[in-house]
């Protein structure tokens, strides 16, 4: 069945805005994850500042925010790997 040009025009519109929110998705994992590293840093930072490198190993929040790295990881992969989809 042969689509009009006004469905057409919307089922394109909503296919552009649909490729947007996707790349603000995007944009918002990826400041996450930023937040996450500087973070990272920071802990680091002070462990090596003071040598106390037993710090890093047994803070259990090194181990939480190291295991949020990950999964923004994941969604960022993900999230890429849909907009590559539409595009192509």
């Amino acid at each position: 069945m042969s689509e009009t040009p006004l469905n057409k025009l919307k089922n394109k519109g909503m296919d552009c805005a649909s490729a947007v929110l996707t790349r603000v998705d995007l944009a918002m994992e990826e400041s996450k994850l930023r937040r996450c590293f500087t973070r990272l840093g920071q802990k680091l930072h002070g462990s090596i500042k003071t040598q106390l490198f037993t710090d890093v190993k047994n803070d259990s929040s090194m181990v939480e925010l190291l295991g949020e790295i990950e999964e923004r990881t994941k969604v960022i992969k993900e999230l890429k790997s849909r907009l590559n989809k539409r595009v192509l």
